[in-house]
């Protein structure tokens, strides 16, 4: 059974692959063997760039276009967890960003506006906000 569903797994994934014109263009590795940098090119010009732990576990994974970084990008510690998410537009900030502070367990959520940082809200471990503020002099 076990068999069966990795075979039909590796079939969707391969059919996946090939339906999303996906071709790994550049890849790294650390003096261990595992993975340090992966490029994939993906359909219209977006490269989904990956870059891993020394243990093989993701560490971030974003996209660029035109060598600038585009869309959504997010940061995971060694055990999997997402620590941060931001947002690109042709390599500004945008939209709002959210950081995990693992010594505190606080979420920061700073705002951005073309680049800029216009406001922050900060969390307790139990989403209750505690602190926030918004840019003066813009």
């Amino acid at each position: 059974m076990f068999q069966k569903a990795s075979i039909i797994l590796t079939v969707f994934l391969l059919t996946l692959s090939l339906v999303l014109h996906a071709k790994v263009i550049h890849v790294e590795y650390y003096a261990n063997g595992q993975k340090k940098i992966e490029l994939v090119k993906l359909k219209k010009g977006i490269i989904q760039i990956s870059e891993y732990f020394n243990t093989g576990q993701l560490k971030e994974q974003g996209y660029s276009k035109n060598g600038m970084f585009q869309g959504k990008w997010v940061r995971y510690n060694e055990q999997g967890l997402v620590i941060a998410t931001a947002f690109y537009h042709n390599n500004v900030k945008i939209g709002s960003w959210n950081h995990y502070d693992e010594w505190s367990q606080n979420t920061y959520r700073v705002y951005y506006q073309e680049g800029i940082a216009t406001a922050y809200k900060q969390f307790d471990q139990k989403g209750n906000l505690i602190a926030s503020g918004e840019r003066l002099n813009q």
